[in-house]
């Protein structure tokens, strides 16, 4: 049976892997520098179902341009040659910094990564991804709001009411709104034919 994939993804520093330790209980290494991740790391789950942490896309500290773009393609070619195969993605992303990163990326002519990776992952698998809006405890509630209406509206092309069931504002650090993160996975894959996702131990391939 031809395995299919639970995909999280996201910019370096992101806080991805802490968010897969939280969702899936595992032991996976994590790491206050941006991109601890560097290579396409598979976790086996239940009924032939794996869980797949992505490296960051973008900017990576600590190493070169040719390795970082390197990263970059194999995580586009991952996605793009897997994309019958993606049961579900999971876009994660550093919402206490958007509007300001935004908006720095945009005086230069770049779109926001975490932007353009949802609306690929939209085109490439026809459906939109759930998106992980980590580090609400690193900002404020006025600001937090601006940025998650700001990131709506973005993704939306100006309707946020059509993505506001698949944004879930999170702290993967202090546990905040991932409980019902994961209930959406959980709801989501139990709909696609996958009963009991989480229940097994997992271990790295």
């Amino acid at each position: 049976m031809q395995e299919k994939y639970l995909v999280f993804t996201g910019r370096p520093n992101a806080g991805k892997s802490s968010l897969v330790k939280e969702i899936a209980g595992l032991n996976i290494p994590t790491g206050k520098h941006a991109g601890t991740t560097r290579k396409v790391s598979y976790y086996p789950l239940n009924d032939g179902l794996v869980l797949v942490d992505l490296p960051g896309l973008g900017k990576m500290v600590g190493v070169s341009r040719k390795f970082e773009e390197k990263i970059n393609r194999q995580i586009i070619h991952f996605l793009e040659s897997n994309k019958e195969n993606i049961a579900l993605a999971v876009a994660v992303m550093d919402i206490s910094t958007f509007l300001e990163v935004t908006w720095r990326l945009e005086k230069k002519g770049i779109m926001s990564v975490d932007v353009e990776m949802v609306k690929f992952l939209e085109s490439n698998i026809g459906e939109l991804p759930l998106v992980a809006a980590n580090k609400i405890d690193k900002t404020n509630q006025k600001d937090l709001e601006a940025n998650l209406d700001d990131f709506m509206n973005r993704i939306s092309d100006g309707d946020p009411t059509k993505v506001k069931d698949n944004v879930f504002p999170i702290s993967a650090k202090k546990g905040t709104g991932v409980g019902e993160l994961k209930a959406a996975i959980h709801e989501k894959l139990v709909a696609k034919g996958y009963k009991t996702p989480f229940k097994r131990e997992t271990q790295q391939q």
